[in-house]
């Protein structure tokens, strides 16, 4: 008399039986007592991405990671997160969303929710030469313009009556490519003219840019425009001519820029 020890051997018996192959499908299915998502119910910051796993428990207690083609994934919130066909979730906004899962008909699901990474604490809007900023830890919003024509930055807040101010980025010329850290702390100004990228400290309380040490730093030739890393960790220069990128590393302190040798 026969005696197996798993679901794995009974199958393999039926195989040599040469039973049909659905019929090892469907018993398969049939042993399946229950699927469950790896991590349950996580908590990750925009900027990062959450890989799931599904796994099957079988009658005889032995489990398997069934994150295959035969599994599919889905949200319940897609304006919150995204999830891939491999179980890969994508942040979109913060706020929860039921990330669901099927495998033959046996289906789970789990919670998701979306925060805002420790070091960011800004959501901007706009494009290269006007930012709105929105401070998440206080709900204040600031606009930034960048004047070609007078070198400067306009500053104005929401919540503030007074008529917008002006912060000069002289001698330096032709500001025309604003970026912000994921902090809402450091504002950096790209001059086109003068090749050259201002940086300044963002005081929240009054309004106030203020001009960081060393400010300004050389951009090299023909900058054309900038951008933060989303952890804030650098900055990236695109150049005019090619396809030339030049990279500085921003100190998360005082905000000034290191370039990075090419």
């Amino acid at each position: 008399m026969f005696k197996f020890k798993g679901l794995a051997q009974i199958i393999a018996l039926l195989s040599i039986l040469a039973l049909p192959g659905c019929i090892s499908s469907a018993l398969s299915n049939l042993f399946i007592t229950g699927v469950k998502l790896t991590p349950a119910n996580p908590t990750i910051a925009i900027g990062t991405t959450q890989q799931f796993v599904l796994t099957a428990t079988y009658l005889d207690g032995q489990t398997t990671n069934v994150t295959t083609d035969d599994s599919t994934y889905s949200s319940d919130n897609k304006a919150v997160a995204t999830v891939s066909d491999t179980g890969l979730a994508t942040p979109v906004a913060i706020g929860t969303a039921n990330i669901s899962a099927s495998y033959h008909g046996n289906n789970t699901k789990t919670v998701l929710t979306v925060t805002v990474a420790a070091n960011v604490a800004s959501a901007v809007q706009g494009d290269s030469r006007v930012l709105h900023v929105t401070n998440l830890r206080t709900g204040q919003r600031m606009t930034f313009a960048a004047n070609g024509l007078a070198d400067s930055v306009t500053i104005s807040r929401d919540d503030d009556a007074m008529a917008a101010a002006e912060r000069s980025v002289l001698p330096e010329r032709g500001p025309s490519w604003l970026a912000i850290d994921p902090s809402g702390n450091y504002l950096y100004v790209l001059n086109h003219a003068s090749e050259s990228i201002s940086a300044f400290s963002v005081n929240w309380e009054t309004g106030e840019l203020n001009p960081i040490v060393s400010s300004p730093f050389p951009a090299g030739a023909k900058p054309w425009c900038i951008e933060v890393d989303s952890d804030g960790a650098g900055l990236s220069l695109a150049h005019m001519q090619g396809s030339s990128i030049s990279y500085f590393r921003i100190d998360p302190a005082t905000g000034a820029l290191t370039r990075d040798p090419e």
